[in-house]
């Protein structure tokens, strides 16, 4: 069904006009803005052509499926939307961090994430896309900003990975999935507040926790 195809002589892989890369970008933007107006049931090749006002010869040329274009479109966001903070403590990169899924889940990708739920347990590559790509590429960052906490002396060894710690994020992807109420940074600075904060100074203080 997500089976891309081609005019003729327009099919990927044969001869004819070479690829132009500065028209990926423009590709993917369209990708998202289609996904999150009609969700992946209503995306077409030719409403993203139509949005990215090139011809549907030069997507069928990039990509072969609607799930691997995208699949690309999410992973490259993705990675260009996420930068690990360095302040020089757990508190300032935890700030920085949680304002940037605020970003995040309030911008394209967080649209593009929200219309392919339904999608996802049906489309192998999506899942692999998101796995490898926004949930990997969060993981790692969470898991380094844990980690120089450790090595600063900050927390010990047992927070990263604790319900401490994912006492961070959470709150914010509960609200973003399953309320009504906005996602904001002053919501994302109260959790570190009144929420992170404290429970690491009772698990310093030997509190239960």
């Amino acid at each position: 069904m997500s089976e891309l195809t081609a005019p003729d002589g327009d099919r990927p892989g044969r001869g004819g006009r070479p690829r132009d890369p500065s028209r990926d970008g423009a590709i993917r933007s369209a990708i998202l803005a289609v996904l999150a107006e009609s969700g992946y049931a209503g995306l077409t090749m030719d409403a993203v052509a139509a949005t990215a006002g090139v011809g549907k010869a030069t997507i069928y040329r990039r990509w072969r499926t609607k799930s691997d274009l995208v699949a690309d479109a999410v992973a490259d966001l993705s990675a260009s939307s996420i930068t690990l903070p360095d302040t020089g403590s757990l508190e300032g990169d935890l700030r920085l961090l949680l304002r940037g899924l605020v970003s995040a889940v309030n911008g394209p990708l967080g649209a593009a994430t929200l219309s392919l739920m339904s999608a996802l347990p049906h489309e192998p590559a999506l899942r692999t896309a998101f796995r490898s790509g926004p949930m990997d590429l969060w993981a790692i960052m969470y898991r380094q900003v844990w980690a120089r906490a450790v090595e600063r002396g900050e927390v010990d060894d047992s927070v990263p990975g604790s319900a401490v710690s994912s006492s961070a994020s959470a709150p914010i992807l509960q609200r973003w999935l399953f309320s009504s109420q906005p996602v904001t940074e002053a919501y994302a600075d109260e959790i570190l507040a009144d929420v992170v904060l404290p429970l690491l100074a009772a698990r310093r203080a030997g509190c239960p926790g």
